[in-house]
């Protein structure tokens, strides 16, 4: 199964977690490119903002063609309940070309539900697995443990499909 990972990071932990996926699935790993957002206190409150009022940034072409994989697993973080922007954008952009989709989501302490529920909406259907990652468990064992639980669950899925 050829899968790729898609990820948007601005503060480098979906990054991690996205790395820890590829290793995992030896996946291919593509980053959603977006200048919109700082690290600063304005470039929070500019994301804030547009996760509230569902403004879309413009993001970079993606590196590679999700119509080339299997699977694609796509993730970012919670901000202010919502997926990140960026993450809403590619979304929209290529839903009619993704294949079996996977999501993850990182966040610092948000309720992941509505976030997850949002991207699947987007997708249109039931993502082929879910996972969220608290920034805290980030360097924790468990961490490991989730992400392997992850990938077994979507290889055991491609297996009945």
């Amino acid at each position: 199964m050829k899968t790729l990972v898609v990820y948007y990071s601005l503060t480098g932990t979906t990054r991690a977690v996205a790395e820890m996926i590829a290793d995992q699935m030896k996946a291919d790993l593509a980053e959603i490119g977006c200048t919109r957002y700082g690290r600063g206190v304005w470039g929070m409150i500019r994301a804030v903002y547009d996760s509230l009022r569902n403004n879309l940034p413009p993001i970079e072409p993606l590196a590679r063609n999700v119509t080339a994989y299997d699977l694609v697993i796509v993730g970012g973080p919670i901000w202010a309940s919502h997926p990140a922007p960026p993450v809403r954008r590619f979304l929209r952009q290529t839903v009619l070309r993704l294949p079996r989709t996977a999501v993850f989501l990182t966040h610092q302490g948000s309720p992941a539900e509505g976030a997850l529920a949002e991207m699947e909406d987007i997708i249109g259907k039931s993502a082929a697995a879910t996972l969220v990652a608290r920034k805290a468990d980030l360097d924790e064992p468990v961490m490991a443990e989730k992400v392997a639980a992850f990938a077994l669950a979507l290889e055991r899925r491609a297996g009945s499909v």
